[in-house]
């Protein structure tokens, strides 16, 4: 898997400041968080299956393989076991070509071709802002901002 993350400054200290809460107002708050966190996570998920159809050819099927994680910050997951390749290699053999190029995958070495400059776009897109006021939203639901 190619991990490329989004920087979010401060995400980690209102992870934190949600333990602060009663057991069961945590859960429902972390519940609420991980919704907003699936709206962003599926927005990047369909920019990156939409993004794959310009990479390499080998793109289009590694992005059938791209998910989406259950957590409270948004996170996709591109690889795995899933069987994509034409002679039935898995996704996570062939998700670094894909972005990268090579020999095998029809573009040069050393690029970047799909997954990179996608997520570098949506870091700043709407989606990322919406998930980032309902987190200062639900702050303030709970009295912790």
């Amino acid at each position: 898997m190619i991990a490329t993350p989004i920087e979010a400054e401060g995400i980690v200290e209102t992870l934190k400041a949600f333990q602060s809460l009663e057991v069961d107002l945590r859960r429902q708050a972390n519940g609420e968080l991980r919704t907003a966190a699936r709206t962003c996570a599926l927005e990047l998920a369909a920019e990156l299956r939409i993004a794959a159809a310009g990479g390499p050819p080998v793109a289009r099927r590694v992005a059938r393989s791209v998910t989406v994680k259950n957590d409270r910050i948004p996170a996709v997951a591109i690889g795995g076991r899933r069987r994509v390749g034409m002679r039935g290699a898995p996704a996570s053999v062939l998700v670094w070509g894909s972005e990268h190029g090579g020999r095998n995958f029809a573009r040069p070495a050393g690029g970047a071709y799909w997954i990179a400059p996608t997520v570098a776009r949506f870091g700043q897109s709407q989606a990322l802002l919406a998930y980032k006021r309902a987190v200062v939203d639900l702050l303030r639901k709970y009295k912790l901002l």
